[in-house]
């Protein structure tokens, strides 16, 4: 321990005697980014917000910290530089770079050649077509007539003007794990990008939100069998894609948020055994939650069900075969416009988190049986509590504090029979007897003589004797 100490200690002194021997150097063009030493083995060359339009040299300090194992990050963070050209060597073990929020419209060939230890790349939020990004951007070293791989991870291409990716873009990155492709007019995943990306056969995190695409081909993710978390937010899907089926096995976060989806159903999620957290919100379309729906997710752990303002209804058998094997941790409902639940939804008390603020709940004999018989109000958060919208004597009251005292309750035991007597009798209940009886036969009186009188009239009017003639007697007949 004391021999690491010592070393760490003479690190730092080397640090600091290069960086003080740097302020001191004459007569050398001066870089505009600064040199942060946080420690030995945390190094940031700040070039951000410095108007620059090319990337400068690096500091003369840099020069003498030699290839130390330690993280480096270099960011260009808000300047104007359009062309990026070939960076020079930097020292360190992991290298982040960003480019983020310039007016990058090209990349030269080789331009991290010299930084082949390069982890994670943000070129987000600039002009970068999809003809301008090439493979010969990563390549690394050149030996022996053949150009070797770079170490990038991450890679962050959000916020530009893509359509369509070079089919053999990530030819020289085989450790890339986290791709961003979010805020691009992508519109159709075309046969090349598929190819593109189906060569990341270690992505693990895919970000397609906000992309304008509306269906992904069955065989988009075939290669990628290790993929856990994919974004599809802000785009057209009517239905949730069913090629998510293909990297079932291994996909663990799904974000479907701001879709123009009306329904989910049995169909929804078929196949995706192993997901961990499902967030479905803002999707101003969306209505009901039908039966079976969320069936296939038998591992499911977090259920993230908000923002959906015209989601009225979610069936009784949303959960239908899971609650006899519930995962479940963590349900949140906030924000909807639902009034009503089904008391065997789920199985209310094994859940650790429930969130239902924000919607119109109808405080029946339904929603006090979850809250208090099955203690649902146990799993809110702090401050987090839903107010009863209806009925009107209970608007606005925490949901909490509804009882099922005036809820019926049916008792399923057999009394035994008791005989009546007259002692039993109350002097109104007599009362209302005779009064009811007295009301029956005056009723019955009236009727009767209505009805005489009717059937007296009609005599008169209508019914005359019949007159029988004797033709032996009656002379016009003689």
């Amino acid at each position: 321990m004391l021999f690491h100490k010592t070393m760490k200690q003479n690190n730092v002194l080397v640090i600091l005697s290069v960086l003080v021997y740097g302020s001191h150097a004459q007569g050398e063009k001066k870089s505009p980014c600064d040199i942060f030493v946080q420690d030995v083995n945390n190094l940031t060359l700040n070039c951000s917000r410095r108007n620059i339009d090319k990337i400068p040299l690096w500091p003369e300090e840099i020069k003498g910290l030699g290839e130390k194992d330690s993280h480096v990050l270099i960011t260009f963070f808000n300047n104007s530089i359009t062309n990026v050209t070939q960076l020079s060597p930097v020292p360190g073990n992991k290298i982040a770079i960003s480019f983020k929020s310039n007016k990058i419209v090209e990349i030269e060939d080789d331009a991290f050649r010299k930084i082949d230890r390069m982890v994670y790349l943000d070129l987000s939020k600039n002009s970068i077509s999809g003809e301008v990004l090439r493979s010969e951007i990563f390549q690394g070293p050149y030996n022996n007539g053949v150009y070797s791989d770079i170490a990038l991870e991450t890679l962050n291409l959000g916020f530009n003007e893509i359509h369509s990716l070079d089919r053999y873009l990530f030819q020289y990155t085989p450790n890339l794990t986290r791709l961003y492709l979010n805020n691009n007019p992508i519109e159709i995943l075309d046969h090349v990008t598929i190819i593109a990306l189906s060569s990341a056969t270690k992505l693990e995190v895919l970000d397609l939100s906000k992309t304008d695409i509306d269906n992904i081909p069955l065989d988009a993710f075939k290669g990628l069998v290790k993929l856990r978390q994919i974004d599809l937010s802000g785009n057209f899907f009517l239905n949730v894609p069913e090629s998510l089926s293909i990297v079932g096995k291994t996909l663990q976060y799904l974000t479907f948020n701001n879709n123009p989806i009306i329904e989910l159903n049995d169909d929804s999620f078929v196949g995706l055994t192993n997901l961990l957290e499902l967030e479905v919100g803002e999707n101003e379309n969306l209505e009901e939650v039908k039966r079976s729906t969320f069936s296939p997710l038998t591992k499911l752990r977090v259920l993230h069900l908000c923002h959906n303002k015209n989601l009225r209804y979610i069936s009784h058998n949303a959960f239908r075969g899971l609650k006899d094997k519930w995962t479940l941790k963590e349900v949140y409902l906030d924000d909807n416009n639902l009034s009503e639940l089904s008391t065997d939804l789920m199985p209310w008390n094994k859940l650790e988190v429930l969130g239902m603020t924000g919607n119109n709940w109808l405080c029946n004999c339904d929603l006090a049986n979850i809250v208090t018989k099955q203690d649902a109000g146990s799993k809110f958060r702090a401050g987090e509590i839903p107010y009863c919208a209806a009925p009107m004597r209970l608007n606005g009251a925490f949901i909490t504090n509804i009882t099922v005292s005036f809820c019926p309750t049916f008792d399923t035991t057999f009394a035994a029979k008791r005989g009546f007597s007259f002692s039993d009798l109350r002097p109104k209940h007599i009362l209302w007897s005779i009064l009811g009886v007295g009301t029956v036969v005056g009723i019955g009186m009236i009727c009767g003589i209505l009805f005489n009188a009717a059937k007296t009239c009609y005599k008169k009017k209508f019914c005359q004797p019949i007159r029988y003639i004797n033709i032996n007697s009656e002379s016009s007949f003689a």
